[in-house]
């Protein structure tokens, strides 16, 4: 009972978010439905009195009617079939739009923490692949289970004007077969919810091996055969488990339809004696066989609706806690227009499931018109530390103030207007150059001279200018008329697209790691000049750049070793300075 409840429950959760959908065109499916199940009945019962007229030897004059009859019939059987399954794709498109767009948007709650945290990704890789399938399927289910219903009392009118007791012979093995097919979905949900890491990875080798981002490096480690090895070991098992599956829904659905057809025989055996003894007429017979071969399949089709309804209702779980997942949204809603100071009181922080903090302790005061080199070795925390003054984390111990606001009550899109911000894991997006720069502010994406006045600052412009469409230039290999760009290049759109947005604090991790020495130094001098009096943040592991740098901050462990001046810390013999000769003796 608990059971039926439940998926009570979550068709009804379907039907409440397909609601806002053309949620009439269902309400014109039940309708156009029922015509569809009325038609073959009265064609049946219309061919009943013409083979009954015919044996009874009337003219012609008395069957014209239901010849005619007949013809119309047909026609109208066509017409509302083809009515039927053209809205039934109709809505199938409908809502296949509407509900992955509705994914996507609800990807906006996340925090970049969410992203990080392996279970997040398997509750939206569930809901991605349920969301284009699973609401469509179950509202199919309700309009064949209505359908189904609306044969079968229709059938049974005709069958008691014979015998009353053949539709309890015909309703009994479908309530005995329902606890097998409840088994089984149970059975077919659980092995599926349970490889949903796995089904990512099948993805993610799949994504390694097709993509030009990795496949370079692959070959040249050999790796393509190992990794063909760990797909095919996935598929396998997804493979053997889908087939045993599938074995259990098919002998029992085999078993099934041969108690039906033995049902179905016994039926026909006694129509024909009772025609042949004079008891009911041809007509009769026919209608009889037909109405028991109907009542059997309206039977099969309730029984397979119900079972498919069961099954799709096990998967909306995943749909409705992707759409209700708490994020913990703790967003502020204090408007900034501006950032004059960024203050960090006694910040720590770590990565969930982790004991180690990624940052201790950390105090720093930064103004407008500094500019800060953050320098340190791999894992020091100095990424981590651009990605809670820029908003990513908000799971931080201490303290960051903007303006002397408490950053986590500041409206997170107005702290991202005044943040502009290159992570070193920058986007290289498969569209124009236009738009690769132009995404950095979208209100002035058709703005061309400004677009071009960042290529500028960055450098972009020296290999813009050679391709043959310019900023209107496809790049990358995804698609038709694209482009490849080398390292340095993308980077220099990356920066192109940084500098878009008229932000008070600029943020650039590794920004020239890609650039040759020519290049980096050239940006460098431009980014000094185009700064303005706002604050420039920049991460790097080239000491020579830390020289463009009003403060130099040296991260070690998560902690601050050192803050001053290259000169000052070269006087200090610290750390920096230790760092600065090793990497000038190299």
């Amino acid at each position: 009972m608990d059971n039926i409840k439940k998926v009570f429950s979550r068709v009804g959760y379907i039907i409440d978010l397909v609601k806002r959908y053309k949620f009439q065109l269902v309400i014109i499916l039940l309708f156009v439905s029922i015509i569809n199940s009325i038609i073959p009945y009265a064609t049946m019962i219309n061919t009943q009195i013409l083979i009954n007229k015919i044996q009874m030897t009337q003219s012609l004059e008395n069957i014209i009617v239901n010849i005619i009859f007949y013809g119309i019939l047909g026609l109208l059987s066509m017409i509302f079939l083809n009515l039927y399954n053209y809205m039934l794709i109709k809505y199938r498109e409908y809502l296949y739009l509407h509900l992955n767009v509705l994914i996507l948007e609800e990807t906006k709650k996340f925090k970049l923490s969410d992203y990080e945290n392996p279970t997040v990704y398997d509750l939206i890789q569930r809901a991605e692949q349920d969301i284009g399938m699973r609401p469509y399927n179950i509202i199919v289910s309700i309009l064949s289970l209505f359908s189904g219903v609306i044969n079968f009392f229709i059938a049974i009118l005709i069958m008691t004007t014979w015998h009353w007791w053949i539709v309890i012979v015909f309703m009994f093995l479908p309530f005995v077969s329902f606890k097998y097919f409840n088994n089984i979905t149970k059975y077919e949900y659980e092995i599926i919810y349970n490889r949903a890491q796995n089904e990512r990875k099948s993805w993610y080798i799949s994504h390694l091996l097709t993509k030009d981002d990795y496949i370079k490096e692959i070959r040249n480690l050999g790796l393509h055969d190992y990794l063909m090895n760990r797909f095919k070991k996935l598929r396998k098992l997804f493979f053997i488990q889908n087939i045993n599956i599938n074995k259990k829904k098919t002998f029992f659905t085999a078993l099934y339809d041969l108690l039906n057809l033995l049902i179905s025989f016994s039926i026909v055996i006694l129509a024909s004696f009772e025609a042949v003894t004079g008891v009911i007429l041809v007509g009769n017979l026919m209608t009889y066989i037909n109405t028991s071969s109907k009542i059997e399949t309206s039977i099969r089709n309730i029984v397979n609706a119900m079972f498919s309804l069961y099954q799709e209702a096990m998967y909306v779980d995943n749909i409705s806690n992707y759409l209700s997942y708490d994020v913990n949204n703790d967003e502020g809603t204090t408007q900034i227009s501006t950032i004059d100071t960024i203050e960090f009181r006694n910040v720590s922080f770590k990565y969930q499931n982790q004991n180690k903090y990624a940052l201790r302790g950390i105090n720093l005061k930064i103004k407008k018109g500094d500019t800060i080199a953050l320098v340190g070795k791999n894992g020091s925390g100095k990424s981590t530390l651009i990605k809670i003054l820029s908003g990513q984390y908000s799971d931080f111990e201490g303290e960051v103030l903007i303006n002397n606001i408490d950053i986590k009550q500041i409206d997170k899109q107005s702290l991202f207007k005044q943040i502009n911000i290159l992570f070193q894991d920058f986007n290289k997006f498969q569209f124009t150059i236009k738009e690769n720069i132009g995404f950095g502010n979208l209100d002035e994406l058709d703005n061309l001279s400004k677009i071009k006045e960042c290529a500028n600052i960055s450098g972009a412009n020296e290999f813009i200018d050679k391709l043959e469409d310019g900023y209107l230039q496809q790049v990358g290999s995804w698609f038709n008329d694209g482009v490849q760009l080398s390292g340095g290049e993308w980077q220099k759109l990356g920066i192109s697209r940084l500098l878009m947005k008229n932000g008070d604090c600029y943020i650039l991790d590794e920004p020239t790691a890609a650039l040759d020495p020519v290049s980096e130094y050239e940006f460098f001098i431009r980014l000094k000049n185009n700064l303005n009096n706002k604050i420039g943040i920049f991460i790097t592991h080239r000491f020579i750049n830390a020289k463009f740098a009003t403060k130099i901050l040296v991260i070690e462990e998560g902690e601050i070793r050192e803050y001053g001046t290259h000169v000052e810390l070269i006087k200090s013999d610290g750390l920096y300075a230790k760092m600065f000769k090793l990497q000038n003796e190299l």
